[in-house]
């Protein structure tokens, strides 16, 4: 029984966890689609680039991924009221730095680690920005 009681409670947590995430209804007829589904692209092979050791393919990899995150900071900028996107875009910035110099110095573990939290920080904007009928 006090198995039951324990599992209700987690699936109960769990249910709350992903009723309280938040979705923002902005306007985002004018984003950049084009631009996301290439750094949907590149985040694909950004990891696999960098444990295999292609440093070039994984820096052009990181270069789309970080014109994502750049235009992002300031597209939601301009929007206003949108200040943890703004917040998340520049956290994989941090990311992106961070995961570029390790490939300059040919360090592909710390790379690889690093390349493993971009695809949630995007995922982290989604999850409140993405519209709807999209996800």
């Amino acid at each position: 029984m006090r198995k039951f009681v324990i599992l209700c409670g987690l699936g109960a947590a769990i249910l709350s966890g992903a009723a309280y995430a938040e979705h923002r209804d902005i306007d985002l007829k004018d984003y950049d689609d084009d631009l996301m589904h290439d750094v949907d692209r590149a985040i694909k092979f950004f990891e696999p680039d960098i444990t295999g050791g292609n440093a070039n393919g994984a820096l052009d990899d990181a270069a789309v991924i970080q014109d994502g995150f750049k235009y992002s900071s300031g597209y939601f900028a301009k929007k206003g009221d949108a200040e943890d996107a703004v917040k998340i875009a520049q956290d994989g910035l941090a990311l992106m730095a961070s995961a570029i110099k390790s490939i300059e110095a040919k360090d592909f573990a710390t790379a690889a680690a690093t390349a493993r939290q971009v695809p949630n920080t995007c995922r982290a904007c989604h999850d409140i920005y993405k519209p709807i009928k999209q996800r």
